[in-house]
């Protein structure tokens, strides 16, 4: 099941960041995904570029976990046009961090990968 809540976390648009912090959280711990668009209105984003702004955010979020080694908790954020997957980008980040989904099954390689993220929750 996708995550789709539409919770107001806090009300001041300058701490979108943390909404969506606290809503990537909740996602791994009940094992879910959560697309770019439902993360960027929970997070209570305003503005424009919303989604451009939210990936940059992310793959600041992956390098920050790689660095920790934590498993990329932006992994649990997904493409509503991919089938399940996140955007490309998130797999050109992965590869520059040393991460390589590019196996003869992309998807398999992803959903092991999510395995590893939703089991780390008591590490995050």
């Amino acid at each position: 099941m996708i995550a789709n809540r539409s919770i107001n976390l806090n009300s001041d648009p300058g701490s979108w960041q943390q909404n969506a912090h606290a809503e990537i959280m909740a996602v791994i711990k009940n094992k879910d995904q959560i697309t770019y668009n439902a993360l960027a209105a929970t997070a209570n984003m305003t503005g424009p570029h919303k989604i451009h702004r939210l990936t940059s955010w992310l793959e600041q979020l992956m390098a920050e976990d790689h660095h920790n080694d934590r498993p990329l908790r932006a992994a649990v954020v997904i493409s509503k046009a991919r089938g399940g997957l996140p955007a490309p980008g998130f797999f050109d980040k992965a590869k520059e961090l040393g991460l390589d989904f590019e196996t003869t099954d992309r998807r398999a390689s992803y959903e092991a990968y999510l395995q590893t993220v939703y089991a780390s929750i008591s590490e995050l």
